[in-house]
């Protein structure tokens, strides 16, 4: 089974200090990440919900396996079911 992992992320520039935040996302095919936001949520299914105003085709193919599979993902290390998430793609719908 393929897993999808989501890791909210800080990047720090080892050498200027500058922080910037964003995501690592991964699986057992791809990865991509981004340091393009300006925060990172403190609920996972607020990450989530950022994540999916991606144009990243990476991200985007992941997304349409979860949804394909109704599988779940890891965000960070805590492991969500389908069930637990698919209210944000109905919420995309309405």
């Amino acid at each position: 089974m393929n897993r999808i992992n989501l890791e909210p992320t800080k990047f720090v520039n080892q050498r200027t200090g500058i922080t910037t935040f964003g995501f690592r996302m991964y699986d057992d095919n791809t990865q991509t990440y981004s340091n393009t936001w300006d925060s990172i949520p403190e609920d996972d299914m607020e990450v989530l919900s950022k994540l999916m105003e991606s144009y990243d085709l990476e991200v985007l193919s992941m997304l349409d396996f979860l949804l394909e599979s109704s599988g779940g993902l890891y965000i960070g290390d805590v492991w969500y079911e389908w069930d637990e998430i698919k209210h944000l793609w109905e919420s995309e719908k309405a």
